[in-house]
């Protein structure tokens, strides 16, 4: 006897919604599994970029009598190297970006790859030009805010510890000008460079979010930081993702928020900041920590901190 062939049928509907349950619960747990995988590349990718700007910081050391290198400096008309970079005589570098040299510029000779100015996790990262216009108080040359034009700052990557590694030290007649510090200035392995989205950056030395600790110079560091300019104070809001000195309008420093600031900061790399030490080496350090432990980022320039130590 043949057996009875069945009748060919199809999935009923019933079982074609439960394959697509079971394919949107998978995809609910790994599509974030996936994401995080992603982002963790991104970071060891950062941190390789800062590892080599530690590498580079320590040749350069070398070469100028153990010297930290300046945030920037005012190198003259059109002077800035970004400039051939850009385009030479057809640069959109313009205003007063034209006129100085920032960090990542003295740092590219050792580094030979502005690439590495870029995190891969900054929405938007660019080196020599913005991508989004006229930047930085809302002015090519915005003199009340202390910058202005396209491509200033170089990056928009990563912060310099500009209040102790590149104080902009102010003098009688309320002029200033960028000095160098000395590595045998530097008593402790401190922060040199941060993720953050402009070219400067500093710790919450004013205690905006309250996350303040291991301030041992009992209010020195504020008066330091006030001394050199009072924008210094606002300086954390660089960090990370958050976009204080691009937001900031003519003689307004309140334009970010706290509450923006330390929403947006932490975004980078899921809470973490990726810091290069004086030593050359790089870790993530949570955001938190990173604005609030002035410890991370003090010399005794300004005052002793025998807590630090």
């Amino acid at each position: 006897m043949r057996p009875i062939p069945m009748k060919d049928r199809g999935f009923t509907l019933i079982e074609l919604l439960v394959v697509i349950a079971i394919i949107a619960i998978l995809a609910a747990i790994l599509f974030p599994v996936f994401a995080q995988a992603r982002a963790k590349a991104e970071q060891a990718v950062c941190i390789s970029n800062l590892k080599q700007l530690g590498t580079a910081t320590l040749m350069y050391l070398q070469d100028y009598d153990e010297t930290f290198y300046p945030h920037r400096w005012n190198s003259g008309p059109d002077s800035n190297p970004l400039i051939g970079l850009t385009g030479g005589a057809n640069s959109p570098i313009n205003g007063a970006a034209r006129m100085k040299t920032f960090w990542v510029s003295l740092l590219q000779p050792y580094v030979r790859n502005y690439g590495v100015f870029k995190c891969p996790e900054n929405p938007n990262a660019w080196v020599g030009t913005n991508t989004d216009g006229t930047m930085c108080g809302g002015s090519q040359n915005n003199t009340s805010v202390g910058c202005g034009g396209v491509g200033y700052g170089g990056q928009n990557s990563y912060g310099h510890n500009d209040l102790w590694l590149s104080p902009a030290n102010r003098y009688a007649d309320n002029s200033s000008a960028v000095s160098v510090v000395p590595l045998a200035a530097v008593p402790r392995t401190i922060i040199e460079i941060v993720d953050a989205t402009y070219y400067g950056a500093a710790p919450d030395v004013a205690d905006m979010t309250g996350k303040e600790y291991n301030e041992a110079a009992n209010g020195a560091d504020l008066a330091y930081a006030n001394f050199q300019s009072p924008f210094y104070t606002d300086y954390w809001k660089n960090i990370g993702n958050s976009r204080w000195s691009w937001n900031v309008s003519a003689g307004n420093w309140s334009d970010t928020p706290v509450a923006d600031a330390e929403y947006l900061g932490p975004q980078r790399h899921m809470g973490m900041i990726d810091c290069l030490f004086t030593d050359g080496h790089a870790k993530a350090i949570p955001y938190d920590q990173v604005i609030g432990n002035i410890c991370l980022w003090a010399t005794d320039q300004d005052a002793p901190h025998p807590n630090c130590n």
